[in-house]
């Protein structure tokens, strides 16, 4: 097993006087893909916007090792601003070149790269959020429901992007309802029930893909 770089050891969190989560543990190692499934107000982006440091958790430990790259289940586009210079927010500040766009190419979306966000239906929206999340240097990247509005497609190019960055040494935490998608590049999967939410089931490699959740 590598170096865990996603760790959380019995995190609550409660809003209004109701707990969501109920004392969840988990981890993402180096070179893993770690998926997180359970219906909908079990607390996963909630989670997820913990471990980005949105929100703060009432006890436990949600620590990510080295620089996260996120992207939430909103996209979160400037509307104001082009495809390409949505994309490139981050390079620029870092003074990087944005002439070229490999991976706006990979994920199909480099023809709409001049239009507005308005302009591109939604699943386009949604590469050019996750294109943009790729562009950084990241050891962690946590994705909250990647594959929603995507084309076959387009699911299988970054399910493929997301097994290389396992290969190469990321760790990547994805969150999704998508489960059979899941499975294909999942090591481990965490099965999150019941309201305060906790991990009722964790399915391993060998078992994903059997209906075991």
């Amino acid at each position: 097993m590598g170096e865990a770089l996603v760790l959380v050891r019995n995190l609550e969190k409660s809003f209004s006087g109701e707990k969501i989560l109920g004392g969840i543990t988990l981890e993402a190692n180096r070179g893993e893909v770690v998926g997180i499934v359970g219906p909908n107000g079990t607390g996963k982006s909630t989670l997820v916007k913990i471990l980005a440091g949105v929100e703060r958790p009432d006890s436990g430990e949600a620590l990510v090792r080295g620089k996260l790259s996120l992207v939430y289940q909103e996209d979160y586009l400037l509307p104001w601003k082009r495809l390409r210079d949505n994309l490139c927010l981050g390079l620029r500040f870092r003074g990087g070149d944005c002439d070229s766009l490999p991976i706006a190419k990979r994920l199909m979306i480099d023809r709409f790269l001049d239009k507005y966000p308005k302009e591109v239906s939604g699943g386009t929206r949604r590469k050019a959020a996750i294109a943009r999340a790729l562009l950084f240097d990241f050891d962690v990247l946590i994705l909250d429901e990647p594959l929603t509005g995507l084309d076959t497609e387009s699911k299988d190019t970054l399910l493929s992007i997301i097994e290389e960055l396992a290969e190469s040494g990321k760790a990547v935490l994805i969150v999704s309802h998508q489960l059979e998608e899941l499975f294909r590049v999942a090591h481990r999967v965490y099965v999150l029930n019941g309201r305060p939410a906790i991990v009722t089931k964790v399915l391993r490699k060998e078992e994903l893909g059997k209906g075991a959740v």
